[in-house]
């Protein structure tokens, strides 16, 4: 039903506007001059701006809808406060999709109202609605500002952005180093199994961490090292199989346009505190950070 919206064909067509998003970005950001907050600055505006556009949510309302994305990952919160996020970005969503119905846009909302009103109810386009625009920015946001963290700390990687031959190289060995989805979705064993070694007993619940596959020696040798040039099998940034994440295509695109226009603009970019200080989310279903600090 949105696959089409995020097909690489569909995608190609954004890459125009998401490269004149980035550019009046970086021109906002070198006018209100360093140092700055990286993450308010360029990592959040990026990712939101596109996603705002594809589903024709008001841009306005970014900060809002990523703050409650936030509490919602975050571990440290408890179950109620959590909860509360959940239903207020609901809440928000269902006024979006009430206002499409009446008035569908030229985004994903207005377009599923258009070709699927009469099959789908406004509590459900507003769960897709929800999902798209958490999923849009929030994960993207994190590997921009991880992503950035990471380059600073290895400049001869930003060196090679300067050629469009390494970029897909770096942005997949970013996705596969960093991980910033930490788990997959919960399951629960239908039936006794053992894998690989390991007993799982029917109802047990299962939890994939992301990251350790990702450094999985099954997959790519001394995988705790970031190696761009590595011959490494697929990753699973994205997730696999059924679960593949819908808008792969558009963060990649989204990386691959930021990252090597980031630094050509401020090829003296820098982190502007320690690195003991950068406020890493320690207890998040997203690995980011809260703010990063930096200047040029």
């Amino acid at each position: 039903m949105i696959a089409p919206a995020f097909s690489p064909r569909r995608v190609e067509e954004l890459r125009p506007r998401i490269e004149a998003n980035v550019v009046e970005i970086l021109d906002a950001m070198e006018a209100a001059g360093p140092p700055t907050d990286f993450v308010d600055s360029f990592a959040l505006p990026v990712p939101s701006m596109v996603i705002c556009e594809l589903l024709g949510v008001p841009y306005e309302d970014r900060a809002e809808f990523n703050e409650r994305s936030v509490v919602r990952f975050d571990g440290t919160k408890d179950a109620a406060t959590r909860a509360a996020a959940v239903e207020a970005s609901l809440e928000y969503m269902a006024r979006l999709v009430v206002r499409q119905r009446a008035d569908p846009g030229e985004g994903i909302l207005g377009m599923l109202v258009r070709e699927h009103g009469s099959e789908i109810g406004n509590r459900e386009l507003a769960g897709i609605g929800d999902l798209l625009l958490l999923g849009g920015h929030e994960t993207t946001v994190n590997m921009l500002a991880l992503g950035t963290l990471l380059l600073l700390g290895n400049p001869d990687k930003t060196e090679a952005l300067r050629s469009e031959e390494n970029v897909d190289a770096i942005v997949e060995e970013l996705l596969r180093y960093l991980s910033v989805v930490q788990t997959g979705v919960p399951r629960v064993a239908r039936t006794d199994v053992t894998l690989a070694g390991q007993q799982i007993r029917r109802g047990e619940r299962l939890l994939c961490s992301l990251p350790s596959a990702n450094r999985d020696m099954a997959l790519t040798a001394d995988g705790d090292s970031f190696d761009p040039w590595r011959k490494a099998g697929a990753h699973l940034a994205f997730g696999h199989g059924i679960h593949y994440c819908v808008g792969a295509p558009l963060a990649r695109t989204e990386m691959r346009i930021a990252f090597p226009a980031l630094f050509q603009r401020f090829p003296a970019l820098r982190l502007e505190v320690p690195f003991t200080e950068v406020p890493f989310r320690l207890s998040s279903a997203i690995y980011g950070v809260d703010q990063l600090p930096v200047a040029w």
